[in-house]
């Protein structure tokens, strides 16, 4: 800015707005508002703040939810194939004994922990509730239920909302000693009406994976992926 008197340029860098400045002529000045080159910078870089900010708060978005419901979709997988090797291993040591495989779950120890959003269908016969506090026992039981007192929300499942040719193939197939067993696990890990299906069998099956994949004895293999339908 100018000296109003003598015309003299001045120098008024770091200087705040109505802060006085004095000429070599002797008059007092003070910094106008427009002259504060700092002051245009703040105001310049709010009003870019305000005009990048919602856009890229969009694509972050974006890009963090999907990824964070399919985290919390894959963990909630980890319960069923937990439970279908813990199903394995247990049909495999009692078959060691007993030179064939059981479909009742009681006889040969698997029982899932409760809070489960699976359910567990190794036949298409008794399955066990778990719609109270306590589970009350059922002679005979094949399937476990989804923890529907623990969460409310989840719906009570059957064999009859699995995929059809996932039914033809559970519990026992053969004649033992020469023989195989199947189980399978349902849930429902995100907000559509899909559901996730899995399965793991004593002996390899004519069934094919979500990626195209043949499914192998002793190996869970997805099915129906709830994270991508």
């Amino acid at each position: 800015m100018k000296c109003p008197k003598c015309g003299r340029v001045l120098d008024v860098t770091g200087l705040a707005p109505g802060s006085g400045i004095t000429c070599a002529c002797g008059n007092v000045t003070i910094v106008s508002r427009g002259s504060s080159r700092k002051t245009l910078y703040i105001i310049l870089g709010a009003v870019a703040v305000f005009m990048v900010c919602p856009c890229v708060g969009g694509i972050m978005s974006a890009i963090a939810i999907p990824n964070f419901i399919k985290f919390k979709a894959r963990s909630k997988q980890a319960e069923c194939k937990m439970n279908l090797k813990a199903w394995y291993t247990a049909q495999k040591a009692h078959f060691n004994s007993a030179s064939a495989y059981d479909p009742d779950l009681s006889v040969v120890g698997f029982a899932p922990e409760r809070a489960n959003r699976y359910a567990y269908f190794a036949g298409e016969g008794p399955m066990e509730s778990r719609a109270q506090a306590a589970a009350e026992p059922v002679a005979n039981a094949v399937a476990v239920d989804v923890d529907t007192f623990k969460y409310p929300t989840l719906r009570s499942l059957s064999a009859a909302d699995l995929p059809r040719d996932v039914v033809d193939r559970l519990g026992l197939s053969g004649q033992c000693p020469k023989c195989n067993i199947t189980l399978a696990c349902a849930g429902n890990v995100d907000s559509d009406d899909t559901l996730d299906v899995w399965v793991i069998s004593t002996g390899d099956l004519d069934l094919q994976d979500e990626d195209g994949k043949p499914v192998r004895a002793g190996v869970p293999a997805n099915i129906v992926n709830d994270i991508r339908n």
